[in-house]
């Protein structure tokens, strides 16, 4: 058919915040999305990766009921296609495999898939156990339940009024040859890519440098949309939406939505610039020709749309490039939260963990929203840890009932939050004070228990049980004594988590979860772990941060204590980093081990240089001793990390080994490689 170059074209993109097998629920959501598009004139519009299913389903992927019901509902949506062209993403099996796949439905008829090409696979993701890469440039047909017929592959899209458009999946648009750039050659000059990309603090701004690379190097409008939320656990999206026009970001969504399940950014681009472009650049010109000589491979297959798809609508003028534009905003996804009232000004030193906390808390609310719990149990210990928890209770109840004003937030969160301090006669008035202020400010429903008795019963039926007196003058008995303290708070703040009928969160930080520093079913008790992919240093810093960004006075009297355990007798004067080592060298030898892959005197030879002024330059041994410390815990807590709650990835590398950090959890500890560190540290001092 002859199709008409059209001017302009109104595209979309949007993002969702669905559920893992959801079905009526996910696809409802893109019905009122696709409405609402429908009225602001949107002839193409762009959902997330997977928006039918939800991303995460891990091992539902190999159930046929998964497969099946996803494209019942992709047939239910193309009922609600009219005038418009939609891509929704959803798994396909096609000759015995199954691939992650987009399906373009155009005026009620399912008329292409597009395949990812480039699995995500490593760290956190886990692709190609469920799916099987396209091989770029190849076309076959799929055949429905019903015998229909749909092309499915490497395929370019071409209609009336809406020119040429293609698919890159989320991965395919991060690689360094794409599947993009040889269907711009061909001639589109839509890209579109549907993403699942799940959040990492900074990462937002590196995908808008993406886009803006991918639309400049290709000519294109290249729309980018991702999921919103929590779809099932561990990975959360932050719902980053684009539209890139030949280098700049013409839209940007807003991210964190509390108070909807979709955002969706809209507008109506010059087709006629972009071409513009393209012929007077000869740099592109050439790569048009190679390309139709075949050098960078097969040309996709073409399929022609029916219906018109023709704008209504005028591009907005460019004005010339001497005018001055509007500033942006640091990061124009969170405006909207200054201009609700919920936070002030953020500044650049503010992003990251305002980043942070959004994403946890999002987490949090999806978590129990969409598990049916209504509740949240803490034990506040006063300490750093359990403070960052509750702290980040009373902010995801903030950003989800923005409507509320101070006085009524604080008693809707007192029947829904309760903390607990359960002091032995190890605990000090500080903490006790520091817990109790802070959950009054925060508006938890505290409660305090001595439990001392409960502890010296336990530690009396032992003692009968061995036949000895159970002592802090015993060394041996120091461990022990320590632990019973921990696993009776657990029990107890369990059973008060149960009368409630609440989550218990945990409030292990990744720093302790690194090396042990933690009680099996004591301080690890709980349902989900809230800040267990956050490091202690970070912690410390956040907490810093709250106090003046959020001015939580209450957070004062957390703020100038050292961490500690309170499980010794106060006269020890116990702290965590007494225990272990400073915070900011375990962090910094964590980092370097698992994200950096080092070894011990690798780890030393990076690091020296710039601890030499902490432990002094005659003292590499010190050095030592800590990096020796630090691998040999991190070796033998690994049977500790396969059993901690579930938690939210948050940073450029976790621990969790069912999806980050997968280690063994029996194996020699590294140990010729730490004397092999040993035998430099020799060295050093004899030279």
């Amino acid at each position: 058919m002859a199709t008409i170059s059209p001017p302009a074209a109104h595209v979309a993109a949007a993002s969702l915040n669905q559920t893992v097998g959801d079905w009526s629920g996910n696809r409802d959501r893109i019905i009122r999305v696709m409405a609402k598009a429908r009225a602001r004139g949107v002839k193409l519009i762009c959902f997330p990766e997977m928006c039918i299913p939800g991303y995460s389903l891990g091992d539902r992927l190999l159930r046929r009921g998964t497969l099946d019901r996803s494209w019942r509902v992709l047939e239910e949506l193309a009922e609600h296609t009219h005038g418009m062209i939609a891509c929704l993403g959803l798994p396909i099996r096609h000759r015995g495999v199954v691939y992650n796949a987009v399906a373009v439905v155009a005026d009620g008829k399912i008329v292409g898939l597009a395949c990812k090409e480039h699995l995500a696979t490593g760290d956190v993701q886990y692709e190609n156990r469920w799916y099987h890469p396209w091989p770029h440039g190849q076309v076959d047909e799929f055949i429905t339940a019903d015998n229909e017929r749909v092309p499915i592959g490497t395929l370019l899209f071409q209609g009336q009024g809406i020119g040429r458009f293609a698919l890159e999946i989320c991965e395919d648009g991060w690689k360094g040859i794409r599947p993009g750039s040889i269907y711009a050659l061909a001639g589109a000059e839509i890209l579109l890519n549907p993403s699942a990309s799940w959040f990492v603090i900074g990462k937002h701004r590196v995908r808008r440098a993406m886009v803006e690379q991918l639309s400049r190097e290709d000519h294109c409008a290249y729309l980018y949309t991702s999921l919103l939320g929590c779809d099932s656990t561990r990975l959360v999206f932050d719902g980053s939406v684009f539209l890139g026009l030949d280098g700049e970001i013409a839209c940007e969504g807003k991210r964190f939505l509390f108070d909807t399940d979709h955002e969706l950014i809209d507008r109506i681009i010059d087709l006629d610039q972009l071409r513009l472009q393209r012929m007077e650049e000869g740099s592109w010109r050439e790569q048009v020709q190679s390309f139709t000589q075949g050098q960078y491979g097969p040309a996709p297959g073409l399929v022609e749309l029916e219906g018109d798809y023709s704008c209504a609508g005028t591009p907005p003028p460019a004005g010339p490039y001497w005018e001055h534009k509007p500033q942006r905003h640091l990061d124009p996804s969170l405006a909207w939260l200054e201009k609700s009232g919920l936070v002030p000004t953020i500044t650049p030193a503010d992003l990251p963990h305002l980043e942070l906390e959004l994403a946890l808390c999002m987490g949090m609310r999806d978590y129990v929203g969409k598990s049916g719990i209504r509740s949240f149990a803490l034990a506040l210990s006063g300490g750093k840890d359990s403070a960052m928890v509750a702290v980040l209770v009373h902010r995801m109840f903030r950003y989800d009932k923005p409507e509320l004003s101070e006085p009524e937030l604080l008693a809707y969160i007192h029947e829904r939050f309760l903390t607990a301090y359960l002091a032995t006669e190890n605990s000090g008035s500080v903490t006790e004070t520091a817990a109790a202020n802070l959950a009054s400010a925060l508006g938890a429903k505290h409660h305090l228990s001595r439990m001392q008795s409960a502890v010296d019963e336990h530690v009396k039926l032992v003692g009968q049980m061995v036949g000895s007196e159970i002592s802090w003058d015993n060394p041996k008995h120091d461990i022990p004594l320590q632990n019973v303290q921990a696993r009776l708070r657990g029990s107890m703040i369990w059973m008060l988590a149960n009368l409630n009928g609440s989550l218990l969160l945990t409030t292990s930080n990744k720093s302790e979860a690194a090396v042990g520093y933690t009680t099996m079913d004591g301080d690890t008790s709980g349902g989900i772990s809230p800040i267990a992919d956050v490091p202690k240093s970070l912690v410390v810093l956040y907490l810093h941060w709250a106090r003046r960004f959020h001015d939580m006075a209450a957070l004062d009297g957390v703020n100038v204590q050292a961490p500690t355990a309170e499980l010794r007798p106060p006269g020890e004067e116990q702290t965590d980093e007494g225990d272990l080592m400073p915070f900011k060298i375990l962090d910094r030898l964590m980092y370097q081990f698992v994200q950096v892959g080092q070894d011990p005197l690798e780890i030393f030879q990076a690091l020296w240089p710039e601890l030499q002024a902490h432990y002094g330059a005659e003292n590499a041994k010190a050095f030592a001793t800590d990096i020796r410390r630090f691998v040999t815990l991190f070796c033998r807590a690994q049977w500790k990390r396969e059993r901690f709650a579930i938690s939210f990835r948050v940073t450029a590398f976790d621990l969790d080994p069912k999806t980050g950090f997968r280690f063994p959890p029996v194996q020699a500890p590294f140990t010729e490689e730490l004397e092999e560190l040993d035998a430099h540290i020799t060295a050093l001092e004899q030279a």
